[in-house]
């Protein structure tokens, strides 16, 4: 049982490291490619999840923003 706190604890060290060096991963709508087809399949639009950046903030980065700038950080 304590090897499995153990492992959890540094894979939780180990996704806060990555979250503080890479706080963005590629969008799930466009895969990070930052652009759509349009509904009719023949122009391309920006993805409208992500505003065309192609980037959202990681969940871990979030928790750690909230934790930094509690919940008057969304307003």
């Amino acid at each position: 049982m304590e090897v499995f706190a153990l492992v959890g604890a540094v894979w939780l060290a180990g996704y806060a490291v990555a979250c503080c060096v890479w706080p963005y991963a590629a969008c799930k709508g466009c895969s990070g490619a930052w652009k759509r087809r349009s509904p009719s399949g023949k122009a391309w639009r920006p993805c409208r999840r992500c505003g065309g950046s192609g980037r959202r903030i990681r969940a871990g980065r979030w928790v750690v923003q909230w934790f930094r700038f509690g919940s008057r950080a969304g307003r």
